[in-house]
């Protein structure tokens, strides 16, 4: 499990990843209860940052999926079938600005305050607030100012054009701050010890960075290639309807044979899947006593926003209907297969 959930804002769950947990233990243990305050109140700010920009596209009308807050900064996932330029630009943008306010508000307090280690933490939070909003202007992905420059980019340009072009610049960025990285180091008074620690922190945010912009470039690829592509194709018949009036004890009885595992019921107007091996369900309770909600599908809808769909809730499969009938599931797998078969098809016609 590489995550933590700590809470919910607004509906959507903030997770922590487990490297942020270790630095804090390891601040905690190797330097002063002063430096671990200013790293715990960082920690609050990048969430404010992430915050802002879940809330903007909350008022976007953009579902969020979540927020992962990380030791390099923050992560909101969100339903990327959705954003258009002007959206984009308005969500990428307000983390920075909100990074930047924070400092601001930091830096008057730090003014105003009586001198000792109460104005070194303000000192410190404005500092680091500041910088934290600056570099996320910087035109390359992961960063908010990469979204921000191919917003731009795109009043002139398509999308695959516009995110291949930041992909570029992205690269370009990666290598400028490692050699420029060295570059500091070499001049600077540092202990030999302190050079490599920060080069190696540099050289991580490079590769970040670098591994972002193919990350990037690669999802706009696959998006382009897919645009055509719809669910029809992947359509899985292999599933059993159940009556939601079944008790589970008859529905293990209807199971046995059938040559599937896979079992939905219709409630309401909404699909149930049904889970064989949730427990502490008494046998002759009915059906929706195990069923889960699965995302609905007309058999006309795009592949990649069905697979993102049902990354999006979390659920292993969803139900393809027609008329209010369900006549197939789709799968993760069997989707990317499909998707992968395509990409190779083009290969070999190319």
């Amino acid at each position: 499990m590489n995550s933590i959930r700590i809470g919910k804002i607004w509906g959507i769950n903030v997770n922590l990843h487990w490297t942020f947990v270790m630095l804090m233990l390891f601040f905690l243990l190797f330097y002063n209860i002063m430096i671990f305050l200013i790293f715990l109140l960082l920690f609050v700010c990048v969430f404010i940052h992430e915050a802002a920009h879940a809330y903007t596209a909350r008022k976007n009308n953009i579902k969020v999926r979540d927020i992962l807050l990380t030791p390099l900064g923050g992560a909101t996932s969100l339903d990327n079938d959705k954003i258009d330029r002007k959206q984009e630009l308005n969500i990428a943008i307000s983390g920075p600005l909100m990074s930047v306010f924070l400092g601001g508000i930091f830096g008057i307090l730090s003014v105003f305050a009586p001198m000792g280690n109460f104005v070194f933490v303000l000192q410190e939070l404005f500092i680091l607030n500041v910088a934290l909003g600056v570099l996320n202007l910087l035109p390359a992905f992961p960063l908010d100012g990469g979204r921000v420059f191919r917003s731009y980019l795109e009043k002139k340009r398509n999308m695959l054009d516009s995110t291949m072009l930041t992909g570029k610049i992205s690269k370009y960025v990666a290598v400028i701050i490692v050699i420029g990285s060295i570059g500091y180091l070499w001049l600077s008074n540092f202990s030999l010890t302190e050079k490599i620690l920060d080069f190696v922190i540099f050289a991580f945010v490079g590769f970040i960075l670098y591994g972002g912009a193919i990350a990037e470039v690669q999802n706009a690829i696959i998006t382009k290639k897919t645009e055509k592509m719809n669910i029809k194709s992947a359509i899985d018949k292999r599933f059993v309807l159940i009556d939601k009036k079944t008790t589970i004890k008859d529905l293990y009885r209807i199971m046995e044979g059938r040559g599937t595992s896979v079992a939905i019921t219709k409630n309401g107007k909404d699909f149930l899947l049904l889970d064989l091996f949730r427990k502490n369900v008494r046998s002759d309770s009915d059906i929706t006593a195990i069923g889960m909600p699965i995302p609905q599908f007309n058999s006309g809808t795009n592949i990649l926003s069905a697979i993102r769909k049902i990354e999006m809730e979390g659920k292993p499969l969803g139900v393809v209907s027609k008329n209010g009938r369900a006549i197939g599931i789709v799968t993760l797998q069997h989707m990317n297969a499909m998707i992968s078969l395509k990409f190779l098809d083009n290969k070999e016609s190319a």
